[in-house]
């Protein structure tokens, strides 16, 4: 969202603020208008640049082989029904 559609849309919130009757109504929209302006005024300072390419370092254990190990022995796998559970009668 851009700063200038969050300065309207504080705006907004203060205007329909003025047309509350209830205070607690009137309230919770101050908050809104006032929580959007810190959102637009947050925006204000961030300065979109290009994104710089990086070269990642290499490590030298990266460009060493890799070394093999063997699986760990393993259980299989137990399969679940997907859903509800049938209802078994008499057995």
């Amino acid at each position: 969202m851009t700063p200038k559609f969050l300065r309207e849309e504080a705006s907004r919130f203060r205007g329909m603020a003025e047309e509350q009757t209830r205070e607690a109504s009137k309230l919770r929209l101050l908050g809104m208008a006032a929580d959007y302006e810190a959102r637009a005024t947050a925006a204000d300072g961030l300065v979109v640049a290009a994104p710089a390419t990086v070269e990642p370092e290499v490590d030298a254990a990266e460009t060493e082989a890799p070394i093999a190990v063997a699986p760990a022995a393993t259980t299989p796998a137990i399969r679940r029904g997907v859903g509800r559970p049938r209802l078994r009668l008499g057995t």
